[in-house]
């Protein structure tokens, strides 16, 4: 199989790919390598230009923003408000890359709100983006779960039926949803969450940088400890766990660095917190058929320099002997 041929299978990302089939301990094929268009300050065209002068085979875009360069935010798109020439303008820019994925908006939303109008319009900008990362050839799309003003409980039954219902319009459209770590507030909740929706067409992303917000690691992690050997194998184990915990349903990855001391997320690859060669590993154990986006932040004159460096060593992570 070519890596095209590999990528187009990968980019189904549909019924056995993600539920593990296949030859278990697979290398990972560095082609599923991708970068996101959240790049403070730039334009859309601007930043899937960058995402392709580095040759990055995978896209991630934002369906929530604007496409204009706006300082202090990163681009993206209303659906509804893009003309069709800018539609077909993005769709073609977007043509070469070898997969596209989209995340979600979540900024000012509130879809699990009491009060009606409220989570009417939330849920309805979700649903716009549905359908324009559906238009733009999504393959998973990134969805974080809601913080209500409820607990977890009160809102659980309403919160399993809203995302079965995306996952039901994921699903007509050739996609996947992937909830992203960090809420529920505990590893057990997460993974109870993503289990008891039952749903083929939703699984999780993880993203290295949200394990702080669970209390399985708070609990054992002073933060006096966060940049010893003892905080970061913790952290990194938590990783781990819920990679154990949902196997076939770990559809997507966000990977950057995390800073030591602070345990600040979406870093350049400079600090070695995050312990890729084991992550690697692991991916490679559980038949990993998803791919592997950089969220970086930072100045965005250092962008080109960051991603390419990131790049540069997550190849490298993928090249080497186990």
């Amino acid at each position: 199989m070519t890596r095209r041929e590999w990528l187009s299978s990968a980019a189904g990302g549909l019924g056995c790919l993600l539920a593990g089939e296949g030859l278990a301990g697979a290398r990972l094929d560095p082609e599923i390598i991708g970068a996101n268009t959240a790049v403070t300050g730039y334009s859309l065209a601007r930043a899937i230009e960058l995402i392709a002068e580095l040759d990055f085979p995978v896209i991630e875009i934002q369906p929530m923003g604007v496409p204009e360069a706006t300082p202090g935010q990163f681009p993206g798109f209303d659906f509804d408000r893009l003309p069709d020439a800018e539609r077909k303008r993005i769709k073609q820019s977007l043509s070469n890359f070898r997969m596209v994925t989209a995340h979600l908006p979540y900024t000012d939303l509130h879809h699990l709100s009491r009060f009606a109008p409220v989570a009417e319009f939330s849920r309805e900008r979700v649903e716009v983006a549905i359908e324009g990362a559906a238009y733009f050839g999504s393959k998973v799309s990134v969805l974080h779960p809601e913080e209500a003003r409820q607990s977890l409980e009160q809102s659980w039954t309403e919160r399993l039926r809203l995302y079965r219902r995306w996952g039901d319009m994921a699903k007509a459209r050739g996609m996947q949803i992937a909830l992203e770590t960090g809420y529920p507030r505990s590893v057990v909740d997460y993974v109870r969450l993503i289990q008891e929706i039952d749903h083929s067409h939703i699984g999780a992303t993880i993203d290295v940088g949200h394990q702080a917000r669970y209390q399985e690691l708070t609990a054992r992690v002073e933060p006096s400890e966060r940049g010893t050997p003892k905080g970061i194998k913790a952290y990194n184990d938590v990783t781990h766990e819920i990679i154990d915990r949902l196997g076939p349903k770990v559809f997507h990855f966000h990977v950057h660095d995390i800073e030591p001391d602070t345990w600040a997320e979406h870093k350049p690859l400079i600090h070695g917190f995050v312990d890729y060669p084991r992550l690697v590993r692991k991916l490679e154990k559980i038949d990993y058929r998803g791919v592997l986006i950089f969220e970086i932040g930072g100045d965005p004159e250092r962008m080109p320099d960051y991603l390419a460096e990131g790049k540069r060593k997550l190849e490298a992570y993928l090249a080497a002997e186990g």
